[in-house]
């Protein structure tokens, strides 16, 4: 398959040349950065053949801009990687700890929704939650069910990552809290966040052995976890909605084309703005 960057946009053609990643990915034809993406994740194998080639040569010195820990002789790693983490158990643990994060989120609004007395009033969550529970309220039972789907994904996630105390996640999920406050519940969820960030720190390790230092297996989460996971992390709740002017606002960022400030942006004319996608 020949490779040619001659098809670039002149505008395109002027940019910095000390870009890597994406951000060099965008300078060149859609069909050339899928390739390089392809070949630098070893998706495709990289032949003594190509150094033959101006063709080649050409393609070799983009992937390395792409990325620059690319080596042309640990292609056959990288693509054993790609496929543990597509197809094999870490693979089963990445979309463990998506199905995670999914049922972490639920289980913080329904820490909400139970809304259990704090403080000195803490006591009465018992027999509150047993008076409710027996006259038909859901709210008890769904907390519980989110728990153990919890509790399950994680498994998958440390049977993945070759690492973690699954006793110590049994006990996390056994333990709890039904009737604490509403405060301890989500120290509880917390303590779970911080067991599925060492299950991913584990195979991220085995993921950048194989990949790159600068790979990371976060990238592999859906963007939907990914969002859970980082609200979590700071301790905030990951079912909040974006107001409009919130969504619009992103919208108007994520169009921005690396190198240009949001001012510089809305100042372009539409023809500038061309030039620029």
């Amino acid at each position: 398959m020949p490779f040619d960057l001659s098809t670039a946009q002149p505008a395109q053609q002027t940019m910095p040349q000390n870009l890597t990643g994406d951000d060099f990915l965008k300078t060149i034809p859609p069909s050339a950065a899928t390739l390089v993406k392809k070949y630098a994740t070893g998706e495709l194998a990289v032949t003594p053949q190509m150094t033959r080639t101006p063709q080649g040569v050409q393609l070799l010195t983009a992937i390395t801009q792409y990325d620059p820990t690319f080596d042309a002789t640990n292609y056959q790693k990288r693509q054993q990687t790609a496929n543990a983490f597509a197809k094999g158990p870490q693979g089963n643990a990445v979309r463990g700890a998506n199905q995670a994060l999914y049922h972490m989120g639920r289980l913080y609004q329904n820490i909400e929704n139970l809304n259990n007395f704090n403080g000195i009033a803490t006591p009465l969550n018992a027999p509150v939650n047993y008076l409710e529970k027996t006259f038909g309220d859901p709210r008890q039972g769904q907390f519980k069910q989110t728990v153990h789907a919890v509790g399950s994904e994680l498994r998958r996630v440390f049977a993945g990552a070759g690492g973690g105390s699954l006793t110590e996640l049994k006990q996390w999920e056994d333990a709890f809290p039904e009737n604490a406050s509403k405060e301890q519940q989500k120290a509880y969820l917390m303590n779970g966040v911080e067991l599925l960030h060492g299950g991913l720190d584990a195979l991220n390790q085995q993921y950048q052995q194989g990949m790159g230092l600068n790979k990371n297996v976060n990238d592999l989460l859906a963007p939907s976890s990914r969002k859970v996971y980082e609200s979590l992390m700071i301790g905030e709740n990951p079912n909040v909605k974006q107001t409009p002017a919130q969504k619009m606002g992103n919208a108007l960022k994520s169009n921005i084309p690396a190198g240009i400030t949001q001012q510089e942006w809305a100042a372009m004319s539409p023809e500038d703005k061309k030039l620029w996608q």
